[in-house]
């Protein structure tokens, strides 16, 4: 049966409704947002995807779905094909959810921490889910990785490895995988901690003589998340002790998700066969989020808060805020609480009052792992890069900037300042700062980057 344009489009998207009806919003939402449907002479029913992540997840784990939406769209079965076309939009945007503003505080978030059922280091922060979870073109792949893991676990991707500077949105994933998993099975037993606490507790069970318990601990669970494993470096038993933990977890098909500030390749003094075996599964960056991205999470961190931020003003933070989802949530809540004690809405005019007011007392307080957290984001090097032996200009540049803000903020001498980048001596830090400064007042833009910077690092 042949069908005009205009019928074969209303199948098209009537196609994509029944599959909305079979699936979850968070489901459709990630994988059927940004799919497009064609019907070609033949009588197929071709998907075509953004791209080979989308497909082959569409694939595995949709077929029946799509077998039956097909049915009831056509009246009959049909073949159906899942393809690729790259010119596909790659980013599915999220509106934030209204939030009743007699139900959350408008200065503070409403925050149940859920207890998991196995003994962890962390509990869980409500608001961490997928839901809650802004997507942009920085963070769409990990968003959608993380949810298949979520929803398939030990079976695709494992290890998952998430790595990113800080304040990216790691743990927000770590922990939406967590609510995900319990709310598909509540008896899960899940073991979710800082890779320090691994250490303490391995060190613990050592000096008390009964690695027999910590290792049962460890290796009987279904899924072990472990945050900031690249502090693993220069601990050589624990990372044997590690080891053998994943590979008893990994042989089990339990799973494994880790969070690191670097890609496994570039944690300094971590052994091959660790790196070999974080590579294994899928490894997924992070990265800063885009203006647009930026807009949409000073929103939705107002409207949790019980509060609409004006769009004016929401365009101006974005734009003045450009490292990281912590540094928008913090401005977000000096911001509102501002409003609140001197009792004013929200304007542009109060909102750079509120800033300038509440950064200026933080000054004191600044250490330079702030300053090379902010660099690192901004420039968007790894902070290992940065304090390690590399001397690419890509690297070289935002490390001398480093040294010029750590000497003009805190009270760092010269020596104190090199000792972080690599054991740098007196005389590398004087000549970065120098050159720093020459070019500050030599070029416009420098200066504007470092005022920037500056200002980025006071509000922390």
């Amino acid at each position: 049966m042949e069908y005009s344009e205009r019928e074969a489009t209303t199948r098209h998207e009537a196609l994509l409704l029944l599959v909305k009806e079979l699936v979850t919003p968070q489901q459709f939402q990630t994988w059927f947002n940004a799919v497009v449907v064609e019907t070609p002479a033949s009588g197929e029913v071709r998907l075509l995807a953004p791209n080979p992540f989308v497909r082959d997840w569409i694939s595995h784990y949709y077929s029946n779905v799509l077998a039956e939406a097909v049915r009831n769209c056509f009246g009959e079965d049909r073949a159906i094909t899942v393809s690729v076309n790259p010119a596909l939009p790659q980013v599915a945007a999220i509106d934030a959810p209204p939030v009743r503003e007699d139900l959350v505080p408008p200065t503070t978030t409403a925050v149940v921490p859920v207890e998991l059922p196995t003994i962890s280091d962390t509990f869980l922060h409500s608001d961490y889910t997928f839901d809650n979870f802004i997507v942009g073109r920085s963070n769409h792949f990990a968003h959608a990785a993380a949810i298949a893991v979520a929803e398939a676990r030990g079976q695709r991707y494992n290890p998952f490895f998430l790595h990113g500077s800080v304040g990216l949105g790691k743990t927000h994933l770590l922990q939406a995988i967590c609510h995900e998993i319990l709310r598909r099975d509540p008896r899960a037993k899940i073991t979710y901690l800082s890779c320090e606490a691994f250490t303490n507790h391995f060190i613990q069970a050592v000096e008390e003589g009964d690695l027999t318990t910590f290792r049962h601990k460890y290796r009987n669970v279904d899924v072990l998340l472990v945050d900031d494993i690249q502090t693993l470096r220069n601990k050589d038993r624990t990372q044997e002790e590690f080891f053998h933990t994943f590979n008893t977890l990994y042989n089990l098909g339990r799973q494994i998700v880790l969070t690191s500030d670097a890609p496994p390749k570039e944690i300094p003094d971590l052994q091959e066969r660790l790196v070999s075996r974080f590579q294994m599964g899928l490894v997924v960056e992070l990265s800063r989020p885009e203006f647009e991205t930026r807009v949409a999470i000073l929103k939705r961190k107002a409207r949790m808060r019980g509060k609409e931020l004006p769009d004016d003003v929401a365009l101006q933070l974005a734009d003045r805020i450009e490292t990281n989802i912590r540094e928008l949530e913090g401005a977000v809540v000096r911001l509102l609480s501002y409003a609140s004690l001197v009792d004013k809405p929200i304007t542009l005019a109060l909102a750079e009052e509120a800033l300038r007011e509440t950064g200026s007392t933080r000054t004191s307080a600044i250490t330079i792992s702030d300053i090379i957290d902010v660099v690192a984001a901004y420039y968007g090097v790894k902070v290992s890069d940065l304090q390690g032996k590399r001397r690419s200009q890509s690297i070289v540049f935002p490390r001398q900037v480093c040294m010029y803000l750590a000497r003009s903020i805190t009270k760092m001498s010269l020596n104190d300042i090199g000792g972080y980048f690599g054991g740098r001596d007196h005389t590398t830090v004087l000549y970065a700062i120098d050159k720093i400064g020459r070019e500050a007042k030599n070029d416009d833009e420098t200066g504007d980057v470092l005022r920037r910077l500056t200002r980025t690092i006071n509000g922390r």
